[in-house]
């Protein structure tokens, strides 16, 4: 089964109307649930932007190639440290609260930090989807700033996950006695 990791930035500051807020997405990870427990790690350098969102969606075009490469060695030397941190990881249990909703409870271990998180997986159609909003300064990240703090990062990111159940019901998925193993959806 795939899945899929998206994290949301959003941006601050005098200067936010020339900054950009972004869609990134990890594309290295893998979970593992069995018998309702999940643990999940994802390799910290691997994510990649997708483009900038704007009121009509992703815009994939507005960032040069090198503008990409540019934010992405930011995040990954000065943001997520990835040489000092490579892994983020999670470990946590999810309970049933309907046929369709799922509470997820556990603990998200980000650049040396771990925090508790709680969020609802709640199936859409033939997938199961997560959201919710992390603040980097809990994890010990102090908000990007650039051109003396005039443009920065909002001290908040959003996460979105997404499952693809190909058929299968999830109650049934999560709660089977052998492990069940999800990878990143080939994008």
């Amino acid at each position: 089964m795939y899945a899929t990791i998206q994290v949301f930035t959003f941006k601050a500051g005098l200067l936010a109307r020339v900054a950009h807020d972004l869609r990134l997405t990890l594309r290295e990870h893998e979970a593992t649930v069995q018998a309702r427990r999940i643990r999940a790690s994802g390799v910290a350098d691997s994510l990649r932007i997708d483009g900038v969102m704007t009121s009509h969606g992703l815009d994939a075009h507005t960032l040069s190639a090198k503008d990409q490469s540019t934010i992405l060695e930011t995040v990954q030397s000065e943001i997520l440290q990835t040489r000092r941190f490579p892994r983020i990881e999670f470990e946590g249990l999810i309970e049933p609260r309907s046929a369709s909703t799922f509470e997820v409870r556990g603990e998200l271990r980000l650049r040396g930090q771990t925090r508790p998180i709680k969020t609802d997986l709640i199936r859409s159609g033939d997938r199961l989807q997560a959201s919710f909003e992390l603040k980097p300064s809990e994890f010990g990240i102090a908000p990007y700033k650039a051109l003396g703090g005039a443009i920065k990062l909002d001290d908040r990111v959003r996460v979105s996950i997404a499952i693809a159940l190909d058929g299968q019901d999830p109650k049934e998925l999560l709660e089977r006695a052998d492990p069940l193993q999800l990878q990143a959806a080939a994008l």
